[in-house]
């Protein structure tokens, strides 16, 4: 089972490339209740940073499992009996209340974050994951907490660089069953960094497939692997370092964004100002696709703009239009049900819900954003 296909909404151990090779390293252990009958049975391999070709721990596997040591392998892990660990999926995603926030964050463009605020893991799991999963032939056994395995991450978060954010990690695991009969091991572990107004998380799952028969063994190696990995503190060392830079990056872009968005703002505040009956216009540029009351909502407006605005105000044919992805709010001609305003201050009012300039070749060398009517 695919949880790419069950939830379209960190990656370490299973998703990095295992070697059976000893160095003496200083690494950080983690010990605890998923016990080995034997630890002489175990194997520890070593998992490569693939970025830098360096070691950043050593996961304990039993000794007759395998790695398939190709970087992107879908399977990572076999063992005998059909049992088989898939690599490890990371879904990432950013989101904040704070519109403006939200605004920078989706300038930057990044295709491997998604905006999406926060869910439970329940949440995925009862609202996205096991409808899709029924779809593939598969029923949910049983949910539960894996605290061992949150000590680890919660370890882990102990010798990240201490930058002001808030990181709090959710640990679950998942049994499945197919209508062969085999059985599956899921685990979601989610990460939830939090910094002024951003909320940045991720979903991370890895599974454990095996047979009915087998299973049970099989799972209580799978996540006794997970909980002992043991990290290298020299890898983490220049993790923290790579950290440190990026933030200088990431501050450099907020500051600028910051200011890009600011001047953006105010260029259309003075337009709209100072334009007038001017700025109203593109709806006349544009007559062939706005509809017939929206038109004549226009030829009022040029009158009133001769002498009668006051008046206008005073019968209520203005109103105030807004964008939480901007923060704006304009006054604007009263008479149409959805308004779009360009990032040259420009305006136009139609009735018709399916129409987007975004999409019309006619209009779209603008950048367009819709704006709601205040109530």
């Amino acid at each position: 089972m695919k949880l790419l296909k069950i939830c379209s909404i960190f990656t370490l151990c299973f998703s990095c490339n295992f070697m059976a090779t000893d160095k003496n390293l200083d690494y950080t252990y983690n010990n605890n209740s998923y016990n080995q009958s034997n630890s002489n049975d175990l194997k520890y391999h070593n998992i490569y940073d693939h970025d830098n070709g360096m070691v950043l721990g050593q996961i304990p596997l039993p000794k007759g499992w395998n790695y398939n040591a190709q970087k992107n392998a879908p399977i990572t892990v076999t063992g005998p009996n059909n049992i088989k660990v898939n690599k490890t999926e990371t879904q990432h995603y950013a989101y904040s209340n704070d519109a403006f926030t939200l605004q920078s964050f989706r300038q930057m463009n990044n295709p491997n974050v998604q905006t999406s605020p926060v869910y439970s893991l329940e949440q995925i799991l009862h609202n996205h994951i096991i409808s899709s999963a029924q779809s593939q032939g598969y029923q949910l056994i049983n949910s539960y907490n894996l605290p061992e395995i949150l000590l680890f991450w919660q370890r882990y978060k102990s010798g990240m660089l201490k930058t002001g954010s808030k990181t709090h990690y959710n640990v679950m695991g998942t049994d499945w069953q197919d209508n062969n009969g085999n059985k599956s091991c899921i685990v979601l572990i989610q990460s939830i960094i939090t910094k002024d107004n951003l909320i940045s998380w991720t979903l991370q799952s890895t599974e454990l497939e095996a047979p009915k028969t087998h299973f049970n063994d099989a799972k209580k190696s799978f996540l006794y692997a997970l909980a002992n990995t043991q990290i290298n503190m020299e890898w983490q060392l220049m993790k923290n370092n790579e950290l440190l830079r990026n933030i200088r990056q990431n501050e450099a872009f907020w500051a600028n964004a910051t200011r890009e968005s600011q001047i953006a703002h105010n260029q259309r505040m003075r337009a709209i100002e100072s334009r007038g009956n001017a700025t109203r216009s593109i709806g006349n540029t544009y007559s062939d696709i706005l509809d017939i009351n929206h038109a004549g909502y226009l030829k009022r407006d040029n009158m009133n703009s001769s002498g009668h605005t006051k008046s206008v105000d005073m019968i209520g044919e203005r109103t105030t239009i807004s964008s939480m992805a901007t923060g704006e709010r304009y006054n604007v001609q009263d008479g149409s049900k959805y308004y779009w305003v360009n990032s040259n201050a420009q305006y136009f009012g139609t009735n018709n819900s399916f129409y987007d300039p975004r999409t019309d070749n006619r209009v779209n060398n603008e950048q367009w954003t819709q704006f709601e009517i205040e109530n």
